[in-house]
């Protein structure tokens, strides 16, 4: 069972990391449309490329949840941590090698984006691994956790389209390229 998860998990790394890439130029392609600006980054703040993980990650997850329906109890709250795991992983991996560096580089932005993928999608592995060898006795937990999991989702998600068009004046938020904040 646990090999054909594993295939699944790298054909989620692959259209995560692909789909993640063509939103990265949606919102120009589309010519700046408000509606694309819901899914893709805006400007080059860290904060509006979270959204290359999230869209994507959720949307492979879906399908898997209706490809496997009914899915097993943990496997909401395993790719919620997951994708919470990959989305710490991009600001703090960022921060991180700029800080040292004292600029970016596009190639490491994009081992970035890639290593936080392969982090995602291995805790999210991981956890649902381990839930599965302990399901009895867990059973209550992982129902009460997947509702936990759908609210953070929610929140996320309601984050996501709110900051787009009023996000603070953090740095997290700010454009590195010309220093807006949001459209």
């Amino acid at each position: 069972m646990f090999g054909k998860k594993i295939k699944f998990e790298i054909w989620g790394f692959i259209f995560t990391a692909v789909l993640g890439t063509l939103l990265h130029f949606l919102y120009e392609w589309s010519g700046k449309m408000p509606a694309a600006a819901l899914f893709s980054p805006v400007n080059e703040s860290v904060w509006e490329h979270l959204k290359l993980l999230f869209f994507p990650f959720v949307l492979f997850t879906l399908w898997e949840l209706l490809r496997t329906f009914p899915a097993p109890a943990c496997f909401l709250p395993a790719r919620t941590l997951g994708l919470s795991a990959g989305l710490f992983s991009i600001p703090f991996l960022f921060y991180c090698y700029t800080s040292i560096l004292g600029t970016n580089y596009l190639a490491l932005d994009i081992l970035v984006f890639l290593l936080s993928i392969l982090i995602a999608f291995s805790v999210s592995g991981f956890i649902e691994k381990k839930a599965a060898r302990s399901a009895r006795e867990s059973g209550l937990l992982c129902r009460i956790l997947l509702y936990l999991s759908i609210v953070v989702l929610l929140v996320l998600l309601a984050l996501f389209l709110f900051f787009t068009f009023n996000p603070p004046h953090m740095p997290l938020f700010r454009d590195p390229v010309n220093g807006s904040y949001g459209i």
